[in-house]
């Protein structure tokens, strides 16, 4: 049978495969667990709807024995307040400043590049920030493209500075990060994310199709640690750099003194130019985008105003702010139901998406397009 989301707290957390009426496997950020005979029949029970007080005992064992799947005896398969509940309290807000970027990575998600255009007006900005504190109290990352392109980067992390976010990152490729601009962000006091691939310029390079970003980018880090921003580096794994991967942590703490909590590896999704490893199929990250713990809810607004449940679900639009308001977007969640289940759907959602509960999120949204691995 197809897979099924579980809801704790109104957020999506569990995901249940029931393959027999005594055999159910559920997933959950942090570990899977199999269940079978009394285990198994109880959980059906839940799943159906029909569970009581032996079923609830049952279920709580399960989760002492598997602390990931902590709420799991009062979750249910289906929102109280509909699709709204994937978002809404916010967590994180991806915010893409500008589609351009003066890289032209071969694995780029948003396929961004010299060439693009698209760019969010300082207005769309504010305006969306603005509405996104009313949604919760979202980290806050600016993106793109390369955010450092969009000349009004500073009133957007200033405007979000005084909006009481739980925190601001700017995730960039620090090729244009000079003095004059680090003076300007050190009062506003940002955290600052940049994307390097390798401990070799050969191997940088050869991935950004830029000759001598590999330094570049390196100076900047070094520049923006020296003005005591905090900084954080962000690896994707691809099968251009695999083999180095293993010294990216002690290159960084050599060069930079990051610890490991600031350095986050993530494995290249069928997203964009993104194809997937054939040679890796799962890593474990650390050092996150965001403090949150996962269950709040995502949201990203991209260069043209559209608005995705995460920054990869690039065939599942909710909406765009040019046309709509960011809290009439998510209001319209409720309304919208949860899509059939789907096999193809959920393989899909593995295949182009990180993090389980975005995988979840977009399994329960359903999407306008599937893409094939290759």
């Amino acid at each position: 049978m197809p897979p099924r989301l579980l809801y704790v707290d109104g957020q999506p957390r569990i995901l249940a495969t029931l393959l027999t009426a005594e055999h159910i496997i559920l997933r959950a950020q942090g570990g899977q667990a199999e269940l079978t005979g009394a285990f198994a029949a109880s959980a059906v029970a839940l799943l159906d709807g029909r569970a009581e007080a032996a079923d609830i005992q049952r279920l709580r064992a399960i989760e002492s024995s598997h602390p990931w799947l902590h709420g799991l005896h009062r979750s249910h398969p289906l929102p109280d307040r509909g699709l709204v509940a994937a978002v809404s309290p916010l967590g994180m807000l991806f915010v893409e400043l500008t589609a351009r970027c003066n890289e032209r990575c071969i694995h780029c998600y948003a396929e961004s590049g010299p060439e693009r255009t698209e760019l969010l007006s300082l207005q769309d900005i504010r305006m969306a920030l603005t509405m996104a504190a009313g949604l919760g109290r979202p980290f806050v990352q600016f993106t793109g493209g390369d955010p450092l392109i969009h000349p009004h980067l500073v009133k957007a992390v200033a405007h979000a500075r005084s909006l009481d976010f739980s925190g601001i990152e700017i995730y960039t490729n620090g090729l244009l990060l000079n003095e004059a601009l680090i003076a300007r962000l050190v009062p506003l006091a940002p955290r600052l994310s940049f994307s390097i691939y390798a401990d070799t310029p050969e191997i940088h390079d050869a991935i950004t199709c830029v000759p001598g970003s590999w330094k570049k980018t390196l100076t900047a880090m070094q520049r923006a640690r020296a003005a005591g921003l905090e900084i954080r580096a962000g690896i994707a794994l691809m099968d251009e750099n695999l083999d180095g991967a293993a010294r990216m942590q002690g290159f960084l703490r050599q060069e930079l003194e990051l610890e490991s909590t600031h350095i986050r590896f993530d494995a290249v999704k069928q997203t964009g130019r993104g194809r997937l490893s054939r040679h890796l199929q799962q890593i474990h990250t650390n050092g996150g985008h965001t403090p949150t713990d996962g269950a709040a809810g995502k949201l990203c607004i991209a260069a043209d105003g559209s608005v995705y449940p995460c920054i990869f679900a690039r065939h599942t639009p909710l909406g765009n702010i040019r046309t709509s308001t960011l809290d009439g977007i998510v209001k319209a969640l409720a309304e919208r139901g949860t899509a059939a289940p789907s096999l193809e759907r959920w393989a899909y959602c593995q295949s182009s998406l990180s993090c389980l509960d975005c995988q979840m999120n977009v399994y329960a949204l359903g999407t306008e397009r599937l893409e094939e691995p290759v």
